[in-house]
Parts: structure tokens; sequence; C-alpha cells
């Protein structure tokens, strides 16, 4: 048997639904029945194009929040890094007592 051989889809429209098909492949300038083909065809095509974009885009966003994170963990660490400066400051501050009068020593 050859691997070409045609074969037979039907469909079942309105008269109103088949004058608009027909319209819209006369605009294209092609036959209703590659326009059908290409409508039915073009749309899995689209839907796999779009399934890749969705995985790319997916994958672009998992890697913007592993470097958020990682942001996030600089920030915690420079965070308690002045905290510790900041009690160490404290610290001096209460353990020198000096008169009111000898700030600027």
């Amino acid at each position: 048997m050859s691997e070409n051989k045609q074969v037979q889809i039907i469909i079942r429209t309105t008269q109103e639904e088949k004058n608009i098909i027909t319209q819209k492949a006369k605009n294209k300038g092609i036959s209703v029945n590659e326009f059908i083909k290409r409508i039915v065809l073009e749309d899995d095509n689209k839907e796999d194009i779009s399934d890749n974009i969705k995985d790319n885009k997916n994958d672009i966003i998992d890697d913007i929040i592993e470097i958020l994170k990682d942001q996030l963990k600089t920030k915690d660490m420079q965070i308690a890094n002045l905290q510790q400066i900041i009690y160490n400051r404290d610290t001096k501050l209460l353990e020198a007592p000096k008169h009111w009068w000898q700030f600027w020593k």
C-alpha cells in the first residue's frame, strides 16, 4: 500500500458556518480543504511552541528565584554583621562612662 494514500475527513456544519469557512479560504486565496488543514495543523504547532515558551519562562523564573534566594542569604549575613557591630559599639559606650562635659574626648 502507498504511504501517500489520500483519505477523507467529513465534517458537518451549518450552511452559515460553511459560508464563513468558504469566504475565509477565498480571502486567503486557497481552497477550503487547504484552509481547514492549515488551521487545524497550525493550531497544533502553535500549542507546541507555546508549551516550549512556557517551559523556557518557567526555567528563567526558576533561575531568577535562585538568584534572589542567594541575594537574600547575603543580605541576612550583612544584617547580622551590622547588628553585631552596633551591639559592640553600644557595649563599649556603656563600659566607658564619661561625664557630660567630656563628650568631645
